[in-house]
């Protein structure tokens, strides 16, 4: 009996430590007025090529039927102080958009701290994940943490400026032809 606990506790840390370490992602289903899917894909895509320098570098996968739009983004980071000059780089980002008939759901996951050719490999963090601490030992801790809550609110502020946009740009879709008479 004593091995089965034993064995049962060891599974209930495992699953604990497991689900602490998901990758970071946020979502938002976003409602329109008597919106067809097929309305919303366009005001998506659309929004797609007017935020991105280049849609088709983005954009991975569109498909109209399924109403999904899965792209990947990149923002620029960096952590104010001299002491933190080698995280300086990227943060890489997935951008899925779902489609139906009145609502889409936007997901961004797979967050990937990357830094600029010429800094230290030790200080790319890599994939965010809800962990509350990047490091728990070693010279670096300090400054890792510090970078990975920067990095875990930039990746959370970013989404919502996304989340802003999306629903912005597609609160007035009409059902119509382009704008009038022309």
């Amino acid at each position: 009996m004593n091995r089965v606990r034993k064995i049962l506790v060891l599974l209930i840390f495992t699953s604990i430590s497991l689900t602490a370490q998901e990758t970071l992602k946020f979502e938002r289903v976003i409602e329109t007025d008597s919106v067809g899917k097929e309305l919303i894909f366009v005001s998506v895509n659309d929004w797609f090529a007017t935020t991105y320098n280049s849609a088709n570098d983005v954009i991975q996968m569109a498909d109209k039927d399924a109403g999904v739009i899965v792209g990947n983004g990149s923002m620029s980071f960096n952590y104010k102080g001299m002491s933190y000059v080698c995280y300086e780089g990227y943060l890489k980002y997935t951008i899925k958009v779902y489609i139906k008939d009145n609502r889409f759901k936007v997901v961004l996951t797979n967050f990937n701290h990357t830094v600029k050719p010429g800094n230290a490999a030790s200080c790319a963090l890599g994939v965010l994940t809800t962990a509350e601490v990047y490091a728990t030992k070693g010279m670096s801790k300090k400054y890792h943490n510090k970078v990975w809550d920067g990095l875990k609110l930039k990746a959370e502020t970013y989404s919502e400026g996304i989340f802003n946009s999306l629903a912005e740009k597609t609160k007035d879709i009409k059902n119509d032809n382009g704008g009038g008479d022309w």
